[in-house]
């Protein structure tokens, strides 16, 4: 007759909490804390370093594209612009540019 028998694996004191678990991430701020939400995103030009005022989405079937104010959150289907590249933005021929960004926007557009 065999013996069987199960070991639990426990995790060695002081060792850091696994990554890999279901845990949702904190949303909680501290005060004087930089978060990760509190990094500012840049534009998505090669070579520009300046802060992004502008997201830019486009859908290629209408030939259609979309300037709106930066959005809240990153999105990896749409491009963030500074405000020197949003304004320089042209469109190929055959396509329609919606400018949906607010009246204070068009105004730093027309001045730069």
């Amino acid at each position: 007759m065999a013996i069987v028998t199960q070991s639990v694996w426990r995790p060695a004191p002081n060792t850091p909490p696994d990554r890999t678990s279901n845990r949702q991430a904190s949303t909680t701020r501290i005060a004087g804390r930089n978060t990760v939400g509190d990094v500012q995103r840049q534009c998505s030009r090669s070579g520009c370093s300046e802060p992004a005022v502008i997201t830019l989405t486009y859908q290629y079937a209408r030939s259609a594209v979309w300037l709106d104010d930066l959005s809240a959150e990153r999105n990896p289907h749409a491009y963030d612009l500074c405000a020197r590249h949003g304004s320089r933005l042209s469109v190929p021929h055959g396509w329609r540019l919606d400018d949906r960004r607010a009246a204070r926007q068009y105004v730093y557009a027309a001045a730069g």
